[in-house]
């Protein structure tokens, strides 16, 4: 079992709406295939987590059944236009279409509510007014996105 890096603060579920510097992070290897995956419509699907250097975090779903929102998210971050990924598009070329972006930092400005709860502890829904996308040197760095622990 690995030990939390106490130089890294608690992680904290973003629950105010408001403008965030957030940051996109790939998750580790281990965790990979269980962000992404088939939904239950069949379509190829990810959870993508984002975190501020405060520890604020979030994830958001996106699915290639409506992949408009994935579209305009990874072409904000790489700042560069996307097409659409098709519907039919397989896990791992979804990870691929993903990639450029891991890594990326933007200020995004949230409209957050409550989305009930589920094991007891509070869920929320967040939906993105806009995107930023920001300089690599205006987040601060956590020292190796290994380092973060989900």
């Amino acid at each position: 079992m690995t030990q939390p890096n106490n130089d890294l603060p608690p992680l904290v579920s973003i629950t105010k709406s408001g403008k965030y510097k957030l940051k996109l992070v790939r998750p580790k290897d281990e965790k990979l295939l269980e962000r992404f995956k088939t939904n239950k419509s069949g379509y190829s699907s990810c959870r993508l987590f984002f975190l501020s250097p405060e520890g604020l975090c979030m994830t958001k779903n996106y699915s290639a059944q409506y992949p408009k929102g994935l579209a305009m998210l990874i072409g904000k971050l790489t700042k560069e236009f996307l097409a659409e990924p098709a519907s039919n598009i397989s896990i791992d070329d979804l990870i691929e279409y993903c990639s450029p972006a891991f890594g990326k930092k933007a200020e995004f400005e949230l409209d957050v509510s409550e989305d009930g709860e589920w094991q007891g502890k509070k869920q929320y829904k967040y939906k993105i007014v806009s995107i930023k996308p920001l300089n690599d040197d205006s987040v601060q760095q956590t020292k190796n996105d290994q380092d973060v622990p989900f």
